[in-house]
């Protein structure tokens, strides 16, 4: 499914729930309610509509006009939700509501602190779904020692119209909403996805589509400027580099400021593109994470062991670090471009197409540097990296009797392996 198929769902089924409420949970007081979705008001600075996603408004008998509206936007989003997003949607309601306005944000991603910090000040609601097959809703802000009001947007409020009766309307309203969006039941580890192999392969196969489908279709490695110029167009993620004496990292990704710190000292070397597409993969795969700012920072500290198992990843730091890694090297090394290019690669050398041997004979040994070699030249990666996607998908056929090839790496390291 498409990510525009899988936010129009989302979208979908939650204004689905809000309309359900009318019949459902308002029943008291449908008669003075009115429920319009894909609403049109008119705005008298743009000279035009504006379009909400959904209102609700309140109308007491004999009255002109809604004593209370609720405006709910409701969108889809691949990363968290920048501050233009929020600004623009308090700005609408600004200029089309008079009084005693709520303002309710519905999105399948948090807010960037920016976004967050002003929804929290102007007093908007900001609810969060965890996705778009389990619309439970993550509730994240209401205002402190209250536990059915939603609270109404700055400088709409107006005292004298809400008498005991409206706000008897307002109880019932806000407790209703709030009842449709429950705090999810289902646990996560610092709202860490726990994903398979298969998962950040499929994701990471996405992007290099998104970037260039010729990079799989025929084998072709990658570059850091290629990469870099693709994620400031697709995501306005800009790649800083930074001097070596100012910070003892390798990377950082700081995901709100739209930034990936790469360190000096690796630039031209088979580190950088390792750490570039690592910090790709934090910025991919932990736009949700919901940790203290310490665990946060800990992005910067990049770890490449790709030999660590799941089974032993105990906390989530090492669910982040072992997930950005493999990002990294199912994006620089997809399997079909490893085997095509081994495969060519055994061709050159006349030897037979298929795994990659190994044994004690001299020759055995020499080819399969010479082709470890050769592949980490054409990805840009370390002849580690290659070995261990190489064992992943069972491609190589390690016969030596005397030496394994752990510690056939481990004794050549300075001279071919680094």
């Amino acid at each position: 499914m498409s990510n525009v198929k899988k936010g129009n769902k989302f979208e979908r089924k939650a204004l689905e729930i809000i309309n359900s409420l009318k019949d459902d949970g308002l029943f008291g007081i449908k008669e003075f309610l009115t429920t319009t979705p894909k609403a049109k008001i008119y705005s008298e600075k743009r000279k035009g509509n504006i379009e909400f996603d959904y209102i609700i408004e309140f109308i007491p008998p004999g009255a002109e006009r809604p004593m209370m509206t609720y405006y709910i936007e409701c969108k889809s989003y691949k990363k968290r939700v920048p501050v233009i997003q929020v600004q623009k949607f308090l700005s609408d309601i600004r200029q089309v509501s008079g009084i005693n306005a709520k303002g309710i944000f519905i999105s399948d991603a948090p807010l960037q602190k920016g976004a967050l910090n002003l929804a929290d000040t102007e007093g908007m609601m900001f609810i969060e779904g965890e996705s778009v097959k389990n619309c439970k809703i993550i509730f994240h802000k209401r205002p402190k020692g209250s536990d059915f009001v939603i609270p109404f947007l700055k400088q709409t409020k107006d005292d004298s119209l809400l008498d005991g009766g409206a706000r008897s309307i307002e109880k019932i309203i806000d407790k209703e909403l709030l009842k449709v969006f429950t705090k999810s039941t289902k646990k996560v580890s610092f709202g860490i996805n726990k994903l398979s192999k298969k998962d950040i392969n499929i994701k990471a196969e996405d992007e290099l589509n998104d970037l260039d489908t010729s990079i799989i279709t025929k084998a072709f490695g990658l570059d850091s400027e290629k990469i870099c110029q693709f994620l400031l167009d697709k995501y306005e993620l800009v790649v800083e580099y930074f001097n070596p004496n100012d910070n003892e990292l390798l990377g950082y990704c700081r995901i709100d400021d739209n930034i990936i710190g790469i360190n000096k000292s690796i630039v031209g070397t088979k580190r950088e593109l390792f750490v570039l597409c690592h910090e790709l993969g934090h910025f991919l795969l932990h736009q949700k994470l919901y940790i203290n700012q310490q665990l946060y920072d800990s992005f910067s500290d990049f770890q490449s062991n790709l030999s660590v198992s799941k089974k032993s990843l105990e906390n989530p730091r090492h669910w982040i670090e072992w997930q950005a890694n493999y990002f990294s090297i199912s994006f620089l090394v997809p399997q079909s471009s490893l085997m095509a290019k081994l495969w060519q690669s055994q061709q050159r050398r006349n030897l037979l197409k298929g795994n990659l041997y190994l044994d004690d004979q001299p020759d055995s040994i020499r080819s399969f540097y010479d082709i470890i070699s050769y592949l980490s030249n054409h990805f840009n990666v370390s002849k580690t990296s290659i070995i261990y996607r190489l064992k992943e998908f069972d491609l190589i056929n390690d016969n030596s009797k005397t030496k394994r090839i752990g510690e056939l790496i481990a004794e050549y390291k300075s001279k071919y392996f680094v």
